[in-house]
Formats: C-alpha cells, structure tokens, sequence
C-alpha cells in the first residue's frame, strides 16, 4: 500500500491538485501491481457514468445562475424584514440569508463568498469588526452543503448507494439547527461588543412586500425537494428543473438576467463542474485499490475490535472527519472514505441516511476550521484581512457548530424525522 499512498502524499506536499495527487498514487500502485494500467481509465471512466452524479452540473449552474438574478439580494431584504430589528440585526440578516441561499446554491464556498460580498460591506459601514464578519460569512458557509440540494450529498448518494431524496431532506432540520445555534451565538456576541440593532420600519404591509419579492426563490427549493422525494423526477431531473426555473426567473421575471450574464454563468458552472467530477474520477480508482486490499474491511475489524458502542464509534468519526475536512477536498474525501467508514457506522446501528447528513457537516465544519478551512481562504480576501486574525473572531461560532453536531449526532430522529414522513 505505500506505493499508493506514498506517491499521493508526496502530490498533496508538492502542491498538486489533488485529482492528480490520487491518480499518480493509482498508477505508481498499477505499475507495481499484476493489474493493467487500465484499470486506470476504466475506473475513471466508470465513475463519471453514474446517473445521480449528472445533477452535480446542473445544480451548480443553477446555484450560479440564481446569484446572478439578484436573488441574494432580496432574500437579504427579506431577511432585514424579519430579524434586522434583533440586537446585531446584520449579523443575523446574514445567518437566515445564507440559511436560505443554501438552498439554492448548495455550496459551502459559494455561500461565504455571497454572504462576505454582498453583507460585509454594509456591516462594516455599521461598526462590525471586519475579522467578525470573514469568520461568520465563513461559518454560514457550512450551511451550503446541509441544506439542500447539496452536490456533496449526490455524491455521498451516488458512491455508497443511499438514497439522494432522502438525504436531502434529512438535511433540513439539521441545517436549521446550525443556523439556529450561529443565531443564537450571534446575539450573545452582540450583546457582549454592543453590535446596532437595525433601524428599518415594520409592518405588515413591509412584510407581505418583502414575502412577495422573494417568494419565487424561496419556491425551488421546495419544488426539488417535493418533486425528487414524491417520485415525479429523479434528482438528475430535479436539477435540470433547477436550471430551467432560474432561467426563467432570471430572463422573464426578474429581467435581470443578460446574455452576458448566461455565458459567463455557463463557463463559470463548467469549471466548477468539472473539476468536481475530476475529483470524484480520479478518485475511484483510488477507492477500488483500498477495497481490493480489503481495507475497509480491516478498519472495521480494528475499529470494533477497540470498542463496539456506537456512541464512542460516532465520536471517533466526527474527530476524525473534522480533521480530515480541513485539509482535503470535501468530495475527494466521501469517495474515498465514505466505503470505509460507512460500514463501520453501520456495524453498530447507524442509519445510512443518518451517517451520510453527519459526513457532511463533520466534513462542511471542517472546511471552516482554522488554519487551514477553506471557506477562511475565501473570506479573508474579500474582507481584506488574515486568517491569523479570523482564527480568534471564528472560535465562538466554531463552538457552535460542533455544538449543533453533537445535537445531531446523538438524536438521530433530527435526521430521520422528515424523511419518514416526506416519502
């Protein structure tokens, strides 16, 4: 086996993507290996052709394409509607805003990105610290990949062969949950550093105006979650009706949506698209190596072998995960490890829906944990500051999301609940 790992942990230190990094240790393991090279490329090419997997493309493009009606921007209204008046009104503007646009973009990165551009500046002007607003816009980013649809749980979905539908609404009350908790947190700091309450007038009539006005984005994702888990299409379709609903938006209802707008939306999601299902090519072969070595089947044993209760089993794998997401792409990450510790969840009990919504939060918490979470990557620069400095402003809302994954962790109905009763 070192001449697989040995070779990809050269790629990671090296600095190479991390596709490349899991082809070349693949093929230094083929070359010293009886099997023909390959086995490479038929891997690689077996994995690109499962069905599921084709929703990855159109949900990014119709996250992208949402971003570019000026959907952000009225969900924030609408959300300055209802909580801007709460002490740290902006900070928890931010929180139900990316809350919302989570089910739209389904992107960890996409959603920091949104919630730094379009809120920081406005939070700024009001006398929030800058590191505080990088650190919370990165800590919303954790809900893009919970709520759905989320591409990291087509993935989890179409790897260890979970049900999508499910999984997509076993993510909604747990991404509450951490909305919540980041809300929750939000006002305690408010409080504590004296954050302004927002001056905007209320009323029902400002409401109702407000409920108009994003209404229409706040349909889709009902309409995906709805049509997927009642069986009138398949999460693939769902994604397609995704692109179609935007472009409708965006071109006839909105009539903010350009031809320039649609071209650089398509190249934009392309890229995306593509460098996502690179990972997730160059991956299997990765992953059919480790279960011809037998390795998950040995990490069970040893696993087990240690201890049996599934709680200290479930603690063991959050660690692990959170660990794990801060360094390594997320999607990389579930093609590889997802076979190997599934069946170790599932040997004492764990719910295959249960354990495919807490893989991604543990792995989404990671991408927003210091030093190296990549949603503080992207934050820092659009904020104009350092990870160094939002390394302090984010450990209190870290706190409350492994608080929230604890929660969700241990009281599984959370998960369950919805999708026993949304068939």
């Amino acid at each position: 086996m070192l001449w697989l790992f040995l070779p990809f942990i050269i790629g990671l230190l090296a600095g190479v993507p991390i596709s490349i990094a899991l082809a070349l240790g693949a093929i230094v393991f083929l070359l010293f290996s009886p099997f023909p090279l390959q086995v490479l490329t038929l891997q690689m090419y077996q994995s690109t052709t499962s069905f599921p997997l084709m929703a990855i493309p159109f949900f990014v493009l119709a996250g992208d394409l949402m971003s570019r009606t000026g959907v952000t921007f009225r969900l924030m209204r609408f959300a300055k509607i209802i909580v801007g008046r709460i002490k740290g009104g902006l900070s928890q503007v931010m929180i139900v805003t990316a809350t919302v646009f989570a089910g739209l973009s389904g992107s960890a990165v996409a959603d920091t990105a949104a919630m730094a551009k379009v809120l920081g500046p406005d939070m700024e002007k009001e006398g929030y610290d800058k590191d505080y607003v990088a650190s919370l816009a990165a800590s919303c980013g954790v809900l893009g990949p919970v709520i759905p649809p989320s591409t990291m749980m087509i993935i989890y979905g179409a790897t260890i062969n979970v049900s999508i539908g499910a999984m997509f609404v076993g993510g909604i009350i747990p991404g509450l949950i951490i909305a919540a908790f980041l809300m929750i947190t939000t006002y305690i700091i408010a409080t504590i550093k004296n954050h302004p309450k927002g001056d905007s007038e209320f009323s029902l009539r400002i409401l109702f105006q407000g409920l108009k006005d994003g209404a229409l984005a706040l349909i889709m994702p009902l309409i995906i979650i709805i049509g997927i888990r009642g069986g009138v299409f398949t999460p693939t379709e769902g994604g397609a009706i995704a692109v179609f609903y935007s472009l409708l938006l965006g071109a006839l209802v909105y009539r903010s949506l350009t031809m320039k707008d649609l071209v650089e939306s398509l190249i934009t999601s392309g890229i995306t698209a593509a460098i996502i299902m690179l990972i997730v090519a160059a991956s299997n072969p990765f992953g059919w190596i480790l279960s011809i070595e037998k390795i998950p089947q040995a990490m069970a044993q040893f696993v087990t072998g240690i201890t049996t209760n599934k709680l200290l089993i479930l603690a063991i794998i959050n660690v692990f995960l959170l660990a794990v997401g801060m360094f390594m792409e997320t999607a990389a990450i579930i093609v590889l490890l997802g076979p190997i510790l599934a069946p170790i969840a599932y040997s004492v009990g764990v719910d295959p829906v249960h354990f495919g919504v807490l893989m991604v939060i543990n792995l989404t918490i990671g991408m927003a944990t210091p030093p190296v979470g990549v949603c503080l990557f992207v934050a820092a620069p659009i904020m104009k500051t350092t990870i160094e400095r939002i390394t302090k402003s984010i450990l209190p809302l870290l706190g409350a999301l492994l608080l929230a994954l604890l929660l969700i962790t241990y009281v599984p109905q959370l998960v369950l609940w919805l999708p026993s009763i949304i068939r």
